[in-house]
């Protein structure tokens, strides 16, 4: 598709070569930083459609991730050249759709996720209709970049672990709450060690329900699902109104 002299991509890829700081102790790239590569070709693919964060700043607009579904059958190490894809799925009322796949640089797929977006209001946080948004670009409904689904996750009150942590600087975006990638660590720190030198993610899934700011005492609820002893369920919540932040659903794996 041409918009004047400009190509259309409705189909964007980025080439990451993976450093030595975003892996972990098992020499595989930590979680959180996948989702990070995955991130930043949904904006680069973003901002070549129009609808980039600088394109709706300028109208009091901004993007929020919603909910996210990241399978891994690989990680990625240190040294290891990789390569992402990412396109528009299609969207709902209210929901932007985009999928991603993640491949070594000899094609081979290690990975994929989905993602589900929203339009807030600057001022007001209020969601926003996604059909203005995307308006006349492109959407592939039928390439999955994932099998796993993007589920409305189960409501759970009673955890087995808490632990705590209050948002600081480093945690803030530029939208001045807590970045998406920082709730992904916070879950996963909540782990023993033990369980994360012995098992890799094989399906991490999140759903995002509110804002958190600096200074504010979150919760990390954690239990085991009670059908699989590899599968876990989380929520984070802000401590002082108990308000529900997020809630994730993350399927372990043993280490072959």
């Amino acid at each position: 598709m041409k918009i004047g002299m400009k190509e259309i991509k409705n189909i964007w890829e980025d080439t990451y070569l993976v450093s030595f700081y975003e892996v972990d102790a098992k020499n595989c790239v930590f979680l959180p930083n996948v989702w990070k590569y995955l991130q930043e070709t949904a904006w680069n693919h973003a901002h070549h459609l129009g609808i980039g964060y600088s394109d709706l700043a300028c109208r009091d607009y901004f993007w929020v991730l919603s909910r996210l579904a990241i399978e891994m059958k690989e990680y990625p190490q240190w040294g290891d050249k990789i390569r992402v894809k990412t396109w528009l799925m299609g969207n709902s009322r209210l929901f932007a759709l985009r999928d991603f796949r993640v491949l070594k640089d000899d094609d081979q797929v290690i990975g994929g996720a989905k993602s589900a977006w929203v339009v807030l209001d600057l001022k007001t946080r209020k969601p926003q209709r996604i059909d203005p948004f995307l308006e006349g670009l492109n959407s592939h409904p039928d390439q999955h970049g994932a099998e796993i689904t993007l589920d409305k996750l189960p409501v759970s009150d009673v955890f087995d672990i808490e632990t705590s942590y209050i948002v600081r600087y480093s945690d803030l975006d530029i939208h001045q709450h807590v970045n998406n990638s920082r709730y992904i660590e916070w879950i996963l720190d909540s782990y023993p060690l033990e369980m994360s030198q012995t098992h890799q993610i094989a399906t991490f899934e999140m759903n995002f329900l509110a804002e958190s700011n600096f200074g504010d005492e979150i919760v990390v609820g954690s239990k085991q699902d009670e059908e699989s002893n590899l599968t876990f369920l989380h929520a984070i919540v802000r401590r002082e109104d108990g308000k529900e932040l997020c809630r994730a659903r993350v399927r372990w794996k043993r280490i072959e």
